[in-house]
């Protein structure tokens, strides 16, 4: 079919919103020659996802958590 206005993702004929940004896809009935289209905009940033975040703290607080447990059990008591 072509490619998203907003973000350029590759649409397939089916959709009817962009699987990537949400954009609605508007499909015309049929080609008009010389019709002006707009043309896409910058991408804009995206927010990072906030449970991806949290995830990679935890990850980060488990490890840290796990290397001290095993410094405190595996250190020889003198």
């Amino acid at each position: 079919m072509g490619k998203c206005a907003n973000c350029g993702e590759a649409l397939r004929p089916a959709w009817k919103y962009c699987i990537k940004c949400g954009m609605r896809v508007v499909q015309p009935e049929h080609d008009i020659p010389g019709a002006i289209r707009p043309e896409p905009g910058p991408a804009r940033r995206k927010r990072p996802d906030p449970m991806l975040a949290f995830g990679a703290v935890m990850a980060v607080v488990g490890v840290a958590l796990i290397v001290w447990v095993a410094i405190v059990v595996f250190t020889p008591r003198g």
